[in-house]
């Protein structure tokens, strides 16, 4: 093969690339883009595969660029398939159009804090604290966003916190449960780190 022909073979692949990335529906079965869009808007969004749902939602992000809902949704789907990275940045996405998009504040700090290995670290109690803040019906997120106060040591500061969330909620609400749970495996890790 000659120096002209590799360049030649070179060029195309790098041309056929940037037309693909700039033209094409990775998501998408091979169809003509129009046609499986238009066929995939008509259809029953309960009877689409994930990749269909995808390719729908970005519909719905292009034809309303402000929405958080499309790229909050994309996240559900991105987090459901084990992918939380992408998951971490369409939550994100959604926050940019409408930082206070309550659903998407608290599915992005379960992302971080599963990313995290399940320890609510600063990051995610802040997003956890911003939600319940501007819904105080996300008991759970209030109730997480207290436990690095008390995995610090500022026990004082976490049971306030907990007090004044506890006001709305029924006695033997699983959250509570879910709340003493990680308390304990708070005083675990603490009292292993202290021997």
């Amino acid at each position: 093969m000659t120096r002209q022909t590799l360049y030649l073979l070179v060029g195309a692949v790098i041309v056929a690339a940037g037309l693909y990335l700039v033209l094409g529906r990775p998501l998408l079965a091979e169809q003509p883009y129009a046609d499986r869009e238009a066929e995939i808007a008509s259809r029953n969004p309960a009877a689409l595969t994930p990749p269909e749902m995808l390719a729908r939602l970005q519909m719905a992000a292009r034809q309303d660029p402000d929405a958080p809902e499309p790229h909050h949704f994309i996240g559900v789907i991105m987090r459901a398939e084990g992918r939380t990275d992408d998951a971490i940045r369409a939550f994100q996405s959604a926050l940019r159009r409408d930082d206070s998009h309550v659903p998407s504040l608290v599915a992005l700090a379960d992302q971080i804090m599963l990313r995290d290995g399940g320890v609510v670290t600063p990051a995610s109690a802040r997003l956890y604290d911003r939600a319940w803040r501007l819904d105080p019906r996300e008991t759970r997120a209030g109730l997480l966003s207290a436990l690095p106060a008390y995995a610090a040591g500022d026990v004082e500061a976490a049971e306030a916190h907990w007090a004044e969330i506890r006001k709305g909620m029924e006695p033997g609400d699983p959250l509570l449960g879910m709340l003493e749970a990680f308390k304990t495996q708070i005083d675990e890790a603490n009292a292993e780190a202290g021997n």
